[in-house]
């Protein structure tokens, strides 16, 4: 029997709903304009009527951890982690670093085990960075806009969710779409194990110190 889920994404400035049901898999993503508690219930409501499906429907809850807007990431969590409470089913999260790698793969931007960096936007000034090799992410960190071009991250290609930025060479916009969240669950079928934490994907020394 295959399985379903509903996946949440509600940190790249929108919210982004994902559900896969009897067979159908389709997404729901509207740019974050008013309050994103009102707008998260209604888009729950348009997605599961889409399909004639309930809550009680699904077997799995997914949720991005981040990073990219912390108020966006922790009302994304909260919602997840109620759904999952009330029907009593497994939830489990993605990082925003291995969504945007995915459909980058997906897109043919850049091809697996290459070289590639992946930078979210943090605020104004500063970028969540990761680099991913030969598939091993590295540790992720916060750097200034203008660190980004640097002799040390130079990659083949660069992903991210800012529309341009002039001073990365080879940089291309890419945000997560239904496949690459599909990918994540199929991967998370495999080895559920690697996918236990639930905390969200911040820095918490870089938010003390703005």
């Amino acid at each position: 029997m295959k399985k379903s889920f509903l996946s949440i994404e509600t940190s790249l400035n929108r919210i982004f709903l994902v559900l896969l049901i009897r067979d159908n898999l389709i997404s729901n993503s509207r740019v974050l304009e008013n309050s994103i508690e009102v707008m998260i219930n209604q888009m729950f409501d348009e997605i599961l009527d889409q399909v004639e499906a309930h809550f009680s429907d699904l077997d799995y809850i997914m949720v991005s951890l981040g990073p990219g807007s912390y108020t966006g990431t922790r009302v994304g969590l909260a919602a997840a982690k109620a759904i999952a409470v009330s029907i009593n089913k497994p939830i489990f999260g993605y990082t925003n670093f291995s969504a945007i790698y995915n459909q980058g793969i997906i897109d043919s931007l850049i091809k697996n085990n290459s070289n590639t960096g992946i930078i979210i936007k943090a605020n104004k000034y500063d970028a969540y960075y990761q680099q991913i090799k030969n598939n091993f992410f590295s540790n992720y960190k916060v750097l200034s806009i203008k660190d980004l071009n640097s002799d040390s991250l130079l990659c083949e290609k660069t992903l991210g969710n800012y529309s341009k930025i002039d001073e990365i060479n080879n940089y291309y916009f890419c945000l997560p779409k239904k496949e690459s969240i599909y990918k994540i669950f199929l991967k998370y079928l495999e080895n559920k194990d690697s996918y236990k934490n639930l905390e969200p994907l911040y820095i918490k020394g870089h938010y003390a110190e703005k």
